[in-house]
């Protein structure tokens, strides 16, 4: 989910047969620099570009590695619009032709302020996305693995604050109870994350989060080197968890020990989340 030139398909099938090794079980495909992912979000993958999305989704699957294709339609979708739904439907209409079933929507980093024509349709900003949501999830059938990355992604974005917040009460109690929400912890990248800030997080969206963990990522200063572990997370954040995902550095090479050892704290209670990478 990184803004940066996507790895290649190598990489990823390298990091795949790793993530198998080390006992992590998802992926999630949702580069910035993928046009289509994000600033053409509306046009159809070309016969090419399928085809990649196709061999890299086979890949995953034959090492056991959960394939989730996230779309970030937020940049310009008009909410009220039928038009744009049925971009978003064909595009993952596509995308389910390619052999993939797990999905993630995302609202991340894109202005606040609703076009006139959704205003006159909308309450809010919040529940023209839950709207939205939801009925492209169940025009999916419910998928098993169904992902929703919010506007206000972290604790530093919450308007007031986490627990005032009239967006997250619009998206706790308006999108379908089956639908995971994401979230990077108290900021955009949280040094800390503690599981008393979870827990209050959780009685606002009314279900456990999934964590996006910026902690390694570095698509915002580029010359800056997350070689690190994995750390500053209590083991007992993962039962308060529907699962945790870590966003790495751009430089494929750099993540042996970020990922490495994020898989050893994954296992440090032996807690089985659904998502893990």
């Amino acid at each position: 989910g990184f803004y940066g030139k996507p790895w290649s398909f190598e990489q990823r099938k390298t990091l795949f047969s790793n993530m198998a090794k080390w006992g992590l079980n998802t992926y999630m495909y949702g580069p910035k620099d993928d046009e289509k992912h994000r600033a053409a979000w509306k046009q159809a993958y070309s016969k090419r570009e399928g085809d990649s999305l196709r061999a890299l989704i086979r890949a995953a699957e034959e090492s056991g590695i959960l394939f989730i294709y996230a779309i970030s339609p937020g940049v310009d979708i008009t909410y009220s619009s039928n038009r744009d739904m049925k971009f978003l439907k064909d595009k993952l209409d596509q995308i389910r032709n390619f052999g993939c079933n797990s999905f993630a929507i995302f609202f991340d980093d894109i202005d606040t302020v609703m076009c006139l024509q959704d205003q006159e349709e909308f309450e809010s900003f919040a529940a023209a996305q839950v709207e939205v949501t939801n009925e492209i999830y169940k025009y999916l059938g419910m998928p098993a693995n169904f992902l929703f990355c919010p506007t206000e992604y972290c604790a530093a974005r919450a308007d007031p604050n986490v627990k005032e917040s009239k967006y997250l009460v619009t998206v706790g109690t308006g999108l379908h109870s089956d639908i995971h929400i994401m979230w990077t912890g108290p900021k955009v990248v949280s040094n800390k994350i503690s599981v008393e800030s979870i827990l209050e997080l959780q009685t606002v969206l009314r279900r456990k989060p999934v964590i996006w963990d910026n902690i390694h990522a570095n698509d915002y200063e580029q010359g800056r080197l997350n070689l690190g572990p994995y750390d500053c997370r209590p083991a007992e954040l993962m039962e308060s968890l529907n699962g945790i995902f870590t966003n790495p550095n751009c430089e494929f090479e750099l993540n042996y020990v970020p990922i490495r050892t994020f898989s050893l704290w994954c296992q440090s209670k032996r807690t089985r989340f659904n998502y893990d990478v």
